[in-house]
């Protein structure tokens, strides 16, 4: 494992791009939603920044960049990754990007717009707006209050104000681990409750790196502090991935779910049911085939009630 982890002959985005068309080819002709965002690994020396696709409540790995970096990144370390994503979505109708205030800059926007995708970017509170007339306010001073929504057609945001783009403003709703706060997300869209509500799919990534972690593969007991290593390490992973993904479809295709989730009602993600059938089958010595044959489809939430 070390020696391959350590070959140089391995280049992870030639690898996985035959293989990401394979999955991919469900998806021709679709809407879809792809998700920017990046997670620290390796004792927080590392930043893993990945694009990936809103699949079943969660992500599939797209594509990703590792680089030395804990703060906000810069446009000129993804645009390779952003231009080879836009290859790999071709065959799609219509793609929306979402991303959070770590890649906040305008920049990316003006990417976004150049790819000839829509996109919905969360800002600083502290984002100074330059409306119509000519006057600046930052996003904190316009007095949403929460429960409400305020959308700002045609504006320019940045002390430059060099960009012009739409708003959606509203606050995020408390939980038992944080305050609620400004929401201020950046558009080409109308600005509308749409926007709001489609934003929330960002949160399907949060889930998949969960699955990498505590959920599922662990990532962060490897320990790995050399960026190439850990790319390589991801390409491996990404494959895994998919493949989980596809047996959790062929459990709830195969009316199955019972096997691994005997509630009454799903309890279980679509990732969770194919990670632990794939368990019960390496238990029973009959590992299934991996096909990397995915639908676009949109399975009944789970259902967190007590049976």
């Amino acid at each position: 494992m070390r020696r391959w982890l350590a070959s140089k002959s391995i280049t992870s985005r030639t690898l996985e791009k035959p293989l990401i068309e394979e999955v991919l080819r469900a998806w021709s002709g679709r809407e879809v939603t792809i998700i920017l965002d990046g997670c620290l690994r390796g004792h927080k020396a590392l930043q893993i920044l990945r694009v990936s696709l809103s699949h079943c409540y969660r992500a599939l790995p797209l594509a990703w960049e590792v680089v030395r970096s804990q703060g906000n990144v810069e446009l000129d370390v993804c645009a390779t990754m952003l231009e080879h994503v836009a290859r790999l979505l071709k065959p799609m109708r219509r793609i929306t990007l979402l991303a959070d205030r770590g890649l906040r800059s305008r920049e990316w926007a003006r990417k976004c717009r150049e790819l000839k995708w829509d996109y919905i970017i969360r800002l600083a509170n502290n984002t100074i707006i330059t409306f119509p007339g000519g006057v600046q306010h930052a996003a904190d001073e316009l007095g949403v209050k929460p429960g409400e929504r305020r959308y700002l057609p045609n504006v320019r945001v940045t002390l430059e104000a060099d960009w012009v783009c739409n708003l959606a403003i509203t606050w995020t709703r408390a939980t038992p681990t944080s305050e609620a706060e400004l929401c201020v997300l950046m558009t080409n869209l109308r600005p509308s409750g749409w926007v709001l509500r489609h934003y929330l799919k960002r949160m399907h990534i949060e889930e998949s790196f969960r699955d990498e972690k505590s959920g599922g593969f662990d990532l962060e007991a490897s320990h790995l502090t050399d960026p190439k290593r850990l790319d390589t390490l991801l390409l491996a992973l990404s494959v895994a991935v998919v493949w989980v993904y596809e047996l959790g479809e062929q459990v709830l295709r195969d009316n199955r779910r019972g096997e691994v989730d005997p509630a009454y009602k799903r309890q279980l993600s679509v990732f969770q049911l194919g990670w632990r059938f794939l368990r019960r089958c390496i238990s029973c010595a009959t590992p299934p085939c991996c096909l990397l044959q995915l639908q676009p489809f949109k399975p009944e939430p789970v259902w967190y009630g007590k049976c």
